[in-house]
């Protein structure tokens, strides 16, 4: 490990990603803007309310060209219940309507709009004096913004985006469910526990689940946090509500790729952690049809259309389900699965791909019966199985069981996808949906780059960090 190599880069990174003067001055005149158009609706509601601003903008952890705006308002209302918010939300979107803003749902109602390329959230929140008033996790972002303001130094706001940086160049950043990785507010909890980047780095590459990383020392013993947080891959109880896991939404897959890239990092530091590049001349369909060719293994999958303006965390939360359903269901086949993939559009498609050995299985499966020794069983097997002609067998095993050939149900993972559809693509948003093999995704390849780009990389697999 060369710290100078590694203050190199970093120096390198730091200089694509602070934001320039200009940028943040918009982003702040921008939430003035929206404030004012607020204020009058908010005035009607005679409860009192601040309109604030939340969000890596009002901590400075932005990065350059990765600005967006949390509106947050916060209500001082106890009889703020969900009918009363969609409410409140209808008539905020009226004010707010020369900005097309699209109503989402989190744990309540909010809008989402781009004023000059920004993207803005307005977030209702109840206004809690102090966390024990706390009713849903938008609550308590007010009291984090504050608890990161007075901890993080100014030299600190940029070793935050270095982890910033570093945690989207592994794509382990955002807790959504669609990433199930570290949010803004633990990658700062990280910097200001472990005093800069570098330091970080160094604490993630040790780490091991269950990883405990805890500002308030409450216990002395794994097995105390464990049995208040459960056995999560990383257990960091928030600093101002320590009955909350902050890593609760880390996957084990996102907390050991950020492990296995910590070490990588330090052994040989390089931009490529930050800005991962796709070498542009194996993006070719025909590379992507040949390198599957290559290992002759199979995909399969389904191209799906859902409800258009569904929210993403719904319909990520949907499609990894259908996900694992397909999973369990080609392996109660005898299909191994050597890998899955999601790509959605967070508009209305999606693409839930498996890669298995073989398209196409023996048309038999052999499937044994009792041991010979067991009247009861015995008979009831012989009675199905001796006359018919769709078996071979039986046959009497080396371990004294009776076995017979049978036919399987289905022969190739397309018909198991296909004939089970309705067990595995059981969700409420997915309209209509296609099964599909990989020559039947070359026009989405052509057409569309984030496709490509995600295509290429479960085809390929190597992280392109590695």
């Amino acid at each position: 490990m060369s710290l100078e190599n590694i203050r190199s880069v970093c120096e390198e990174v730091l200089s694509r990603v602070i934001p320039e003067r200009e940028e943040t001055e918009k982003a702040l005149r921008i939430f003035r803007e929206v404030s004012s158009y607020l204020e009058p609706v908010l005035n009607e509601l005679k409860y009192p309310y601040k309109i604030t601003l939340e969000g890596s903008v009002s901590r400075d952890t932005h990065l350059r060209d990765d600005t967006d705006l949390d509106v947050f308002i916060l209500i001082r209302y106890e009889g703020m219940r969900r009918e009363w918010l969609e409410g409140l939300i209808n008539k905020i979107a009226v004010v707010l309507d020369r900005f097309k803003p699209k109503k989402l749902y989190a744990s309540h109602p909010y809008l989402r709009f781009k004023v000059e390329g920004i993207e803005v959230d307005v977030v209702p929140a109840f206004m809690a004096l102090n966390v024990s008033e706390v009713r849903t996790a938008v609550d308590r972002t007010v009291f984090h913004t504050n608890f990161v303001k007075s901890r993080l130094s100014k030299d600190q706001v940029n070793e935050v985006r270095l982890l910033k940086r570093f945690f989207k160049g592994i794509e382990v950043y955002g807790a959504e469910i669609r990433t199930e990785g570290f949010s803004g507010y633990l990658t700062e909890l990280l910097i200001i526990y472990y005093g800069d980047f570098i330091n970080t780095i160094k604490g993630l590459s040790t780490w091991t689940p269950p990883q405990v990383v805890d500002f308030l020392k409450l216990y002395e013993d794994l097995k105390d946090y464990v049995r208040l947080y459960g056995r999560k891959p990383l257990i960091l109880p928030d600093p101002v509500d320590s009955r909350r896991n902050v890593a609760a939404a880390l996957s084990m897959k996102s907390f050991s790729t950020a492990v296995l890239a910590a070490k990588m990092f330090l052994e040989k530091p390089s931009l490529k952690f930050f800005y991962p590049q796709v070498d542009v001349s194996e993006l070719s369909w025909d590379n992507i049809v040949s390198y599957i060719s290559s290992r002759k293994t199979s995909i399969v999958g389904y191209l799906i259309h859902y409800l258009e303006g569904t929210s993403p965390d719904i319909i990520w939360g949907e499609l990894k389900k259908c996900l694992r359903r397909g999973i369990n269901v080609l392996k109660s086949y005898d299909f191994e699965v050597l890998d899955t993939s999601i790509w959605c559009d967070e508009v209305n498609t999606a693409v839930l791909l498996y890669e298995v050995p073989q398209e196409e299985l023996t048309p038999y499966v052999l499937h044994k019966g009792p041991k010979v020794f067991r009247d009861v069983e015995v008979r009831r097997f012989l009675d199905k199985y001796l006359k018919s002609s769709d078996v071979v067998g039986p046959w009497i095993s080396d371990y004294g069981e009776l076995i017979i050939l049978k036919p399987r149900k289905y022969k190739t993972s397309l018909e198991v996808l296909l004939n089970e559809s309705k067990v595995i693509l059981h969700a409420k948003h997915i309209v209509n949906y296609k099964v599909v093999k990989l020559g039947d995704l070359a026009n989405l390849y052509l057409g569309n780059d984030n496709f490509k780009i995600w295509l290429y990389k479960f085809t390929h697999k190597k992280p392109l960090w590695l």
